[in-house]
């Protein structure tokens, strides 16, 4: 398996191919290599892919530009297919490395390979860094970035990891010589915390690094016209919103008393006896919030 890292993202919205170029630029200008992105389309027609691949074709013509696979979702459903579309990422990355960053974020360029650099210094499977997050006004013709939302995501390490998500989709690079291909699979029936799902069955299975946390390697543009939130499709409102967050919390709170914590990561959380099976829930038992 090569050195390259594979960018997943998912984009669904030919409305937006704006957001995608300044995207895919923040990827032009890693300073890792080699690189290649995934773009993962949900349902566009021949026009629209055409349009896409015209839209992003100078910003990859450089001689060390990274390269671009281009997979389209057909399945009609589920109407929200975020989930789908990074699986269907996944199933095309063909590097050691893996990461995700969604159309309308960006990455420094040092990002990867201070996070890389971790992986290969510590022997961990997946590698976290802090992002900030932006508040940013929607307008027809321009985004305005008002200001930075102060405190960002809050969490230091993988206690506060396996309590609460504090780690956008875009903070972590994942060694994927080390982790299975059924643990980097998403649940599709999932399109909240769906990434943090996939996070707690690796952090639970391998090590983790959380060196870089205090170090911002990207953004995370928090849209006021809430065009980033979920669910996007379904337009679920009042009850039956609610009914629906209550059961994300569900089925990830299930993954937490269902998923067994192995040994090596027990014993970097300063449990006695980590050979003894625990879950997540009763390693959270044992080691209480700080």
């Amino acid at each position: 398996m090569s050195e390259q890292i594979d960018t997943i993202i998912r984009f669904h919205d030919p409305n937006r191919i704006a957001e995608l170029k300044r995207c895919v630029f923040s990827l032009v200008g890693q300073t890792y290599r080699p690189l290649r992105i995934v773009l993962a389309l949900q349902r566009f027609n021949g026009h629209q892919v055409e349009a896409v691949e015209q839209a992003l074709g100078p910003l990859l013509e450089g001689r060390d530009a990274p390269q671009i696979a281009i997979v389209n979702l057909t399945e009609p459903e589920p109407a929200d297919a975020r989930s789908l579309l990074l699986n269907l990422g996944v199933q095309n990355a063909t590097g050691k490395y893996l990461a995700f960053l969604d159309y309308d974020d960006v990455l420094y360029p040092e990002a990867y390979e201070m996070m890389i650099g971790r992986l290969r210094d510590t022997g961990a499977a997946i590698a976290f860094a802090k992002v900030r997050v932006m508040r940013v006004d929607v307008y027809d013709a321009f985004f305005y970035t008002k200001e930075r939302v102060i405190p960002p995501f809050s969490g230091s390490d993988l206690l506060d990891l396996f309590h609460n998500n504090f780690c956008p989709l875009h903070s972590y690079v994942i060694d994927r010589s080390q982790v299975p291909a059924d643990m980097l699979t998403f649940v599709t029936s999932m399109v909240l915390e769906e990434d943090y799902d996939v996070l707690l069955r690796i952090s639970a299975a391998f090590l983790s690094d959380f060196a870089l946390i205090e170090t911002d390697i990207g953004d995370y543009y928090y849209k006021t016209d809430g065009s980033n939130t979920v669910p996007v499709n379904g337009g679920l409102q009042g009850e039956a919103r609610l009914r629906f967050i209550r059961d994300v919390k569900t089925a990830i709170e299930t993954r937490r008393r269902d998923t067994i914590v192995a040994p090596v990561v027990q014993k970097s959380l300063g449990l006695r006896d980590p050979h003894q099976p625990r879950t997540i829930r009763q390693v959270l038992d044992r080691l209480p919030a700080r």
